[in-house]
Parts: C-alpha cells; sequence; structure tokens
C-alpha cells in the first residue's frame, strides 16, 4: 500500500468521524428517495445529531444511499462533521461495490485537505477553506442540510466542493417565502434549482432540472 493509501486509513481508524465519545442528542433523521428522468434509482437513508469526534461542540451527519434502493450494486456511506457555527469541519464519503473507493477532507487551519484512495488511483488535494465552504457530493443528498443551515433571505453566497470529483463552484442560497405555503430555498450559480423545505423548515426534497434529478422526503412510518 502506498503512503497516501496508508495515511487516509490511518485517518479514518484512528480518527473516526463520529462523536462516540460526547453525549449526543438526535436531530433529524429520515429516508430520501433519489430519482433521475423521473426513474427512481437509489435510497438514502440519513441521521443528524449533535456533537462531533472528541466531544467538540457542533454535528455530525451519517448517511447511507443505495444504488438501487433493492438489492443496491453500490452503496456510498457519507459523514460531515459541522462546528458550532455550522460550517464546514471534516467530510467523508466511502463508496462500495467493485469499485472502492474512500475520501476523507478536513479543514486544518484555513485549508480543506482531501485525501482519496483507491485500487486504480489515489490524490490529494488543497482548497482554500472559509465559513462559506459547503461540501458535498453527486450520490449523497442529504448533505444538502449543510446548505438549508447556511441559507439566507438575502441570499447567502456560497463556495461548493465536491471532494470525490474534485468539482468546484459559487451558488447563492435564497429562502423563499410564500405566503400560505411551504418555504424553500433557491439556487442560483454553477448549480441552478430548489431545495424543498417543510412546514418546520426542515430538508424536505431537492429539485435539479439541469441533471433531471428530484430528490424526495419519504413520510416516515408511524409507530407500530
Amino acid at each position: 500500500m502506498t503512503k497516501l493509501g496508508c495515511a487516509v486509513l490511518l485517518l479514518v481508524s484512528s480518527a473516526p468521524l463520529h462523536a462516540a465519545n460526547a453525549q449526543v442528542e438526535s436531530i433529524d433523521q429520515g429516508t430520501l428517495a433519489i430519482r433521475v428522468a423521473e426513474v427512481e434509482v437509489a435510497r438514502e437513508q440519513f441521521t443528524l445529531t449533535s456533537g462531533r469526534r472528541g466531544g467538540l461542540t457542533g454535528s455530525s451527519l451519517r448517511a447511507t444511499a443505495s444504488y438501487p434502493g433493492v438489492r443496491p450494486h453500490t452503496q456510498y456511506t457519507a459523514i460531515l462533521e459541522r462546528n458550532a457555527f455550522q460550517t464546514l469541519a471534516a467530510f467523508q464519503v466511502e463508496r462500495g461495490g467493485d469499485a472502492p473507493e474512500r475520501t476523507v477532507a478536513e479543514l486544518t487551519r484555513d485549508r480543506l485537505t482531501v485525501r482519496t484512495a483507491a485500487p486504480a488511483r489515489e490524490s490529494a488535494r488543497e482548497y482554500p477553506g472559509g465559513a462559506d465552504l459547503v461540501a458535498l457530493d453527486d450520490s449523497v443528498y442529504s448533505l444538502w442540510l449543510a446548505v438549508v443551515d447556511l441559507a439566507t433571505e438575502e441570499g447567502a453566497r456560497l463556495r461548493v466542493v465536491y471532494p470525490r470529483t474534485g468539482w468546484r463552484g459559487r451558488v447563492v442560497a435564497t429562502r423563499v417565502r410564500i405566503p400560505e405555503g411551504t418555504p424553500s430555498i433557491s439556487l442560483t450559480g454553477d448549480i441552478e434549482g430548489r431545495i424543498l423545505l417543510d412546514a418546520d423548515g426542515r430538508f424536505s426534497g431537492l429539485l435539479l432540472p439541469a441533471k433531471k434529478v428530484e430528490v424526495l422526503r419519504q413520510a416516515e412510518s408511524p409507530p407500530s
């Protein structure tokens, strides 16, 4: 194994992205149906809790996206840590299946260091950090909860990075309130679309017309 591969595995094994030593509180959880061109291609389950590894304040998002939703061939597991100001602290996406891959990103001294380890390739990159930086992924959509928390009525100008692929862009996230209607967040810039919210302001879905992507939160089953 190369030095980079060892570094990624060491980062994950010695400092896992969860708040195992902290008292955690459940903030939100749910299931998303992911549709492309009106065909369901995946299901995603996510859980958002308070706290980060080492007992630090903030929040931790854990998600598992299965492609397809039944008898999946590929699964993506993701962890997103944000600090007390709801800005990016650490990120991890691991892809299982025939082409396994792990990408880990951590913010240190205002620099986001991204390391990827896979059988066919390994890489390391750095990006400028900052409170306006958001980490997303093409296959895990609950990560957009971070944009929900940063969006404003005036329009929050955000820098977006997809650590697994290296894509970067800029997005303006603007809260839209309609009298007698449910609120939403409009997305303009390098990503055009809309984030759907429920009556309580929680993430309810995502519409990305250019990619023909529709992500909808599924109704929670009543307790038995």
